[in-house]
């Protein structure tokens, strides 16, 4: 598929601790990905600039709590999956997002989650996460330049 007609959008609180992580992911691709978008705290505030970019896939990064993973461990979750993580930093659970961007667009619709060490205000990137935000910047990166 090529990279412009994937969508990356970034969720998180960048004043948050591990909560910024996708923000940050998102800084390092734009200028490299076509469609890198930063949606902070409040993804349902950015759909209409995602459908915009007419996608066919729309791949999200955020910080996902996920039982039984170590700090800065990343999964990709579908959206059926996202439903059952239950805890949230956002105003709408992410599945409703992501479903309705899917249902907008037709898109192939996903996250890549990365399990946060901690959220807290005033706290930077823990470790772990700053080592999982290189790791999926080069992989997003390197699947790019294949394209």
């Amino acid at each position: 598929m090529p990279p412009e007609k994937v969508a990356f959008v970034g969720v998180g609180n960048r004043d948050k601790g591990d909560d910024a992580i996708g923000p940050l992911i998102i800084d390092r691709l734009k200028g490299k990905a076509p469609n890198a978008i930063d949606a902070g705290p409040t993804p349902e505030d950015f759909t209409g600039e995602i459908r915009r970019t007419m996608p066919k896939a729309i791949v999200f990064v955020d910080a996902l709590f996920m039982k039984d993973l170590p700090p800065g461990a990343p999964a990709i979750a579908e959206i059926e999956e996202i439903g059952h993580y239950h805890e949230t930093t956002h105003a709408y659970t992410m599945d409703v997002v992501m479903e309705y961007l899917k249902d907008e667009t037709r898109a192939d619709v996903f996250m890549i989650g990365i399990q946060p060490a901690r959220i807290a205000f005033g706290e930077g990137l823990s470790p772990a996460m700053g080592d999982a935000q290189e790791k999926i910047v080069r992989c997003i990166l390197a699947a790019i330049k294949k394209c």
